[in-house]
């Protein structure tokens, strides 16, 4: 494009139509001088609304009753569920705009809705409005937050009384289960032996620490009997034949007898070293001992179980030598049946509750069933009604808490922007018309045959290949 060429028309076409030109930026001054003058100055205010979007969560626990949890998720983890949408869209609803217009005096349709700002990567929003009178504008931004609050409360007020009642439906439910079990459990306890799992448990407890308790004995009864044993091998003789010879050893006639007995024999036995038999000292002497023994042997027959018993030994055992020996040995042996005695009663009480203990297992299996239902009833119970004291707790779940950065109707200021905005508008439409006539009277240059000749010569072409304008 020959720009030189389009810069010299358009400087011509401006010379032809410069009347027209400056005509119609006269009209435009006059436009803009007016509207400034004429125009009442606009002001607008503007507030900041903070949501807090931190998570909230809450635990009631009370032992051997059951829990209650309240938690909620981050408001803004996703971004279509963002309470500043949420928000917006209520802030702009008729219910809002109906209760300010009726707050302000006015048609809901005469109420300006303000322009509302979501501030990106913030909990926050910012509300806008304009009007022409300081007074006013305040007094709407102050009726409209009113508004938009008390619309807040209402759907939270609303949502806490339908969730409340949901809750008290669940609790009639919970409660009448719990009272169902609660009597099945009393009917199985008057109707039954066992009326609680802790006596079940007790007999159980019992008849083991009898179990327990019978096995200790059972072993010191064995280490007894051993020991009895081994100390009764070295006297050769047995439990029922150191009863009598203890008894004996009791018998003041019977020990006077063993010891004169005992000291014959031993006198017998160093005489036997100087004196033949047939030496009336030994005769004497041996008389005697026939006659100790035959006394003894006199006093010997009540106690048959030591006949078998060698006489030699029976003197040795007798003596008091082995008194004290044999007495001990005879206390364990008492003892030892002390221990059988009491492994029989323990063995019958061990029986008696194995007895008592199967006989009612089914008895206390389904009473811990009964149980086990009315725990799990009880749980739900205390879980609801804890739910339904803590329900109001958290009243902002739904609908968070919203807080006041700047009051609204703190700030006003003179809105200049609309000014500007119409004046340079209007600079531009005059701009523009005056390009759209300049670029008409040099498309007719460009093609004359378009438009009504005045003569034959006009726009003839030149040798040059230009086109010339010749007057008339």
């Amino acid at each position: 494009m020959n720009w030189k060429l389009l810069i010299t028309l358009a400087i011509e076409a401006i010379a032809r139509i410069k009347l027209q030109l400056l005509s119609m930026l006269a009209v435009f001054a006059i436009l803009i001088v007016s509207y400034v003058v004429l125009e009442k100055p606009q002001y607008k205010t503007s507030w900041m609304l903070l949501l807090p979007g931190t998570e909230r969560s809450s635990t009631i626990n009370l032992d051997d009753v059951g829990e209650s949890r309240s938690s909620g998720n981050n408001a803004y983890g996703r971004v279509s569920i963002s309470p500043k949408n949420t928000y917006k869209e209520i802030a702009l609803s008729t219910a809002v705009i109906n209760r300010a217009a009726k707050a302000f005096e006015v048609r809901p349709e005469e109420f300006e809705k303000p322009i509302i700002k979501l501030i990106d990567q913030t909990p926050a929003m910012m509300f806008t409005l304009k009007g022409t009178s300081l007074k006013k504008l305040a007094k709407r931004a102050s009726i409209f937050n009113v508004s938009f609050h008390e619309t807040l409360d209402n759907l939270r007020s609303n949502e806490l009384d339908r969730h409340y009642k949901g809750i008290e439906g669940n609790l009639a439910i919970a409660k009448k289960r719990l009272k169902t079990a609660r009597q099945k459990i009393v009917n199985y306890q008057i109707n039954g032996e066992v009326i609680s799992d802790a006596q079940y448990t007790l007999w159980v407890t019992d008849a083991e620490q009898l179990r327990n308790k019978l096995t200790s004995v059972n072993a010191d009864i064995a280490s007894a009997t051993a020991e009895i044993k081994s100390a009764l091998k070295q006297y050769n003789i047995d439990e029922y034949q150191i009863n009598d010879v203890v008894q004996l050893q009791s018998n003041p006639e019977v020990d006077s007898t063993t010891r004169l007995l005992g000291q014959l024999l031993s006198e017998q036995s160093s005489k036997e070293l100087v004196y033949a038999k047939g030496n009336p000292v030994s005769k004497e002497l041996a008389r005697k001992i026939r006659g100790l023994e035959q006394k003894l042997n006199s006093m010997l027959v009540a106690h048959p179980s030591i006949e078998s018993v060698n006489p030699q030994t029976l003197y040795g055992l007798l003596s008091s030598n082995t008194s004290t020996r044999l007495q001990t040995i005879n206390r364990k042996i008492a003892g030892r049946e002390g221990l059988n005695a009491q492994a029989n009663t323990l063995q019958v009480s061990f029986d008696s509750y194995q007895a008592r203990i199967k006989t009612h297992t089914k008895d206390a299996a389904n009473l811990a069933d009964l149980s086990r239902d009315h725990q799990i009833a009880e749980a739900i119970f205390s879980s609801a009604l804890a739910k339904l004291d803590t329900s109001r707790l958290d009243i902002y779940a739904t609908y968070p808490l919203t807080q006041l950065l700047t009051q609204p109707g703190e700030t006003i200021k003179e809105d200049k922007l609309q000014k500007a905005v119409i004046v340079l508008a209007l600079i531009m439409v005059y701009l523009m018309l005056a390009a759209s006539l300049i670029l008409i009277e040099v498309r007719k240059k460009f093609a004359p045959h378009t438009y009504p000749q005045t003569s034959k010569t006009e726009y003839e072409p030149s040798s040059a290949g230009q086109h010339t304008d010749e007057a008339p």
